[in-house]
Formats: structure tokens, C-alpha cells, sequence
């Protein structure tokens, strides 16, 4: 009988537990939501021969001006390089050039090996790229008339 007893409480409590799981519920819903990738995109004004400059002569700094822009939907950090195309090598190892971004200057050297310092621009602001060169007081006249014609690159990498 104890034994009965015992086998009658142990289905009663499996009983109980059993139904304690059961509760009401409802549930919520959002529709149409839309997930993007954001983007990082570049514009400069103007598009080309921005730095263009004629009769530049030793111990002077010719300044031009380039405006960049992030086109992109996230903020960037942009640097600016060069690539010479054409032109006489020795003049463009002698240039000297100073970039700065709104008043801050982020490159300071050789035009030949220009890397400016990142610097970010958060989406839809603009910068404006101040490019000082110029050839040394102690450039030669072995210089006299030389070129080169120069591409000027502004890169855009997300912030990490």
C-alpha cells in the first residue's frame, strides 16, 4: 500500500510539472525593414589640372587649391599620393611641396615621394587641399625649362 501510495504521489507531481510549462504567448511584428551596406566614395573639384602651374623658379612656393569630398554614406580617412606620368626626372626629384588639409598640414617634402597623412572626413564634408611647391633656392640653371606632368590621387578608406 505504502508502495501504491508512493507510485500515486510521483504521477501526481509529473502531473503537476508537466502542465506548469504551459503559458499563454503572442508575438510582435516589424515588417519591411531594409538593411544596406553603407559606402565610401570620393569626389574632387576640379576634376583635372587642379595643380597645373607655369614659371615656377627656385626659392619661390606656388600655392593651388583642390577640394575633396566624402560622396560616400560613412566617414573615410583619405590620403593623397602622386605619380609622375611624364617629364624630366631630375626636375621632379628637385620639387619641394607642402599639402594641408583646411590650414593643417599633412605632407611636408619631396613632391617625388608625396604620402600625406591620413586625415577623416565624415560623409558629405568637404576639405580643402592647400598644394604649396616649389624648387629649392639652390636649384641650377640645368633646370631651366624642364616639366613634369604629374596625376594626383586622393584615397578613401572607411574608419575603422
Amino acid at each position: 500500500m505504502k508502495r501504491f501510495m508512493l507510485l500515486l504521489l510521483a504521477i501526481g507531481v509529473a502531473a503537476c510539472a508537466g502542465s506548469a510549462g504551459a503559458y499563454f504567448t503572442g508575438r510582435g511584428e516589424v515588417a519591411e525593414n531594409m538593411i544596406r551596406a553603407g559606402g565610401v566614395a570620393v569626389s574632387c573639384e576640379p576634376t583635372s589640372a587642379a595643380i597645373s602651374m607655369d614659371s615656377v623658379a627656385p626659392g619661390t612656393i606656388t600655392e593651388r587649391t583642390l577640394t575633396v569630398m566624402n560622396a560616400g554614406s560613412l566617414p573615410a580617412s583619405f590620403v593623397v599620393t602622386g605619380a609622375k606620368k611624364a617629364g624630366i626626372t631630375e626636375f621632379y626629384n628637385a620639387l619641394t611641396c607642402q599639402v594641408a588639409a583646411d590650414g593643417a598640414v599633412v605632407y611636408n617634402g619631396p613632391l617625388s615621394v608625396l604620402k600625406t597623412s591620413p586625415f577623416e572626413l565624415a560623409p558629405g564634408a568637404r576639405a580643402k587641399l592647400t598644394f604649396g611647391l616649389g624648387l629649392p633656392a639652390s636649384a641650377g640653371n640645368e633646370l631651366t625649362g624642364d616639366y613634369v606632368k604629374m596625376t594626383f590621387y586622393v584615397d578613401a578608406e572607411q574608419v575603422h
